[in-house]
């Protein structure tokens, strides 16, 4: 800003677009976390004991998966620096192969446990949508924290049959997934002729 006499005016060489400095300062933390969760990942996938240091890296690429989506929903609508433009891009592509790759260098451990993975992402998205919308409420027209024997016995009713529902569906899904992993899988190890 150019300062002219006691007004404020603004400078031409201010821009007016979301930069990729302003995105970093305001969002260094959660860069500096998702950084650390990915390297934790990758760090507990060494371990000695390799089932508990994928369970371990599972749950860092978790973490990670958790705090990208945040810094996604912090990236401008506007359309912001072609410098923001790219970080956003490449930051998005660089999560989703690691991702990959982790889901493609694990397949020995993660192809009988990937029906818990599908069932627990099935149970989340009811889960989440029971609650988002009051269903227990809207059923039994109850007012928030009343009817509470009937809540707890709706609510253990619905988690085992949805937990049920999920892993019977999870079943139905999880060969197919992994017969494209498999192939996927092989076809990165094959070297190129």
């Amino acid at each position: 800003m150019s300062v002219q006499g006691n007004q404020l005016k603004p400078s031409k060489e201010l821009p007016d677009k979301p930069t990729l400095s302003s995105f970093i300062e305001d969002n260094h933390k959660l860069i500096t976390v998702l950084g650390v969760f990915t390297a934790l990942a990758v760090f507990a996938s060494s371990l000695t004991l390799k089932p508990m240091g994928l369970v371990l890296s599972f749950l860092f690429m978790t973490l990670v998966v958790i705090v990208w989506l945040e810094l996604c929903a912090r990236f401008p609508s506007k359309s912001g620096t072609w410098r923001l433009t790219w970080f956003e891009n490449i930051l998005s592509f660089t999560v989703l192969a690691f991702i990959a790759y982790w889901l493609l260098d694990f397949r020995t451990i993660w192809k009988n446990l990937l029906l818990v993975l599908v069932g627990g992402l099935i149970l989340a998205v009811v889960s989440a949508t029971m609650k988002r919308f009051g269903l227990f409420n809207r059923l039994f027209r109850a007012q928030p924290g009343k009817k509470r024997v009937l809540r707890y016995v709706i609510w253990l009713l619905l988690v085992s049959a949805t937990i049920f529902l999920s892993f019977w569906l999870a079943g139905l899904v999880t060969p197919s997934i992994n017969r494209a992993l498999d192939v996927i899988t092989e076809t990165m190890r094959t070297p190129a002729p």
